[in-house]
């Protein structure tokens, strides 16, 4: 059934690629605003990305009103799907992606914002980019570990939360959570890891191959940027999804 499940889901994955490549010069326009045409498109193709995987995605709660700036525990690349699917959020990504053979492309077009490694130039101009999508009403997401993790939480990294700061727009933390099958006792669903040595190929394989995968999204209360530090911000968000998941 593995094997039937790992061909099944290939073939109806290639499938939403190519329909996506197809109608992404029709729609998507690199910004995302919310309620428009490309945030609509965006939100479909992620959708049908999770149907092709077989991947079950539950929200709960909902996201702010108004633009502003959403802060993760990070798990899988799955991710990214699961909160496009659900929300019209712009992500920051490493700028390697951006050269990604058709990933890097439709990422762009979706409005993925980049960050090069290292360097206090890199992180300034992210926090520019940042805060200014924030500033023309968009929704950005930032995994503010830094890294995809085993489910434990870490340390949330404060420096690019200072976009919300200079967008006078608040921070909403957001919980992600893969639950276990039932009899097992990790904390999050095995096939869905993406840590240490694990390779992209690796992780798609195991997706693929896993009978059901269930993604939890919590939107949590927004936390006001006004009079806070980064650094303050950084901990509430971080201590509300730590809350959440335990």
């Amino acid at each position: 059934m593995a094997t039937l499940r790992l061909v099944y889901r290939s073939a109806f994955l290639l499938v939403v690629i190519i329909a996506a490549c197809f109608f992404t010069p029709l729609v998507q326009t690199g910004r995302l605003q919310p309620g428009s045409r490309s945030a609509r498109a965006t939100a479909i193709c992620h959708r049908w990305i999770a149907r092709a995987l077989g991947i079950r995605v539950r929200v709960h709660g909902e996201i702010h009103k108004h633009a502003c700036l959403c802060v993760s525990n990070h798990i899988s690349w799955f991710d990214i799907s699961a909160l496009g699917s659900v929300a019209p959020v712009r992500f920051l990504s490493k700028i390697e992606v951006k050269h990604w053979p058709v990933v890097g492309w439709l990422a762009s077009r979706a409005g993925t914002l980049y960050i090069k490694r290292g360097g206090k130039k890199s992180s300034k101009n992210a926090i520019h980019d940042m805060s200014k999508a924030l500033k023309h009403g968009q929704y950005v997401c930032l995994f503010a570990e830094g890294t995809t993790t085993d489910g434990h939480i870490r340390k949330f990294h404060s420096r690019l939360i200072q976009s919300a700061i200079d967008a006078g727009c608040p921070v909403q933390p957001v919980a992600i959570h893969y639950p276990p099958p039932a009899g097992i006792s990790d904390r999050v669903h095995p096939d869905v890891l993406f840590v240490g040595k694990t390779t992209m190929a690796e992780s798609s394989l195991k997706v693929l191959r896993s009978k059901k995968i269930t993604v939890d999204i919590y939107f949590l209360p927004v936390i006001s940027s006004e009079n806070r530090s980064r650094d303050e911000l950084a901990q509430l968000a971080q201590s509300a999804v730590a809350d959440r998941l335990s």
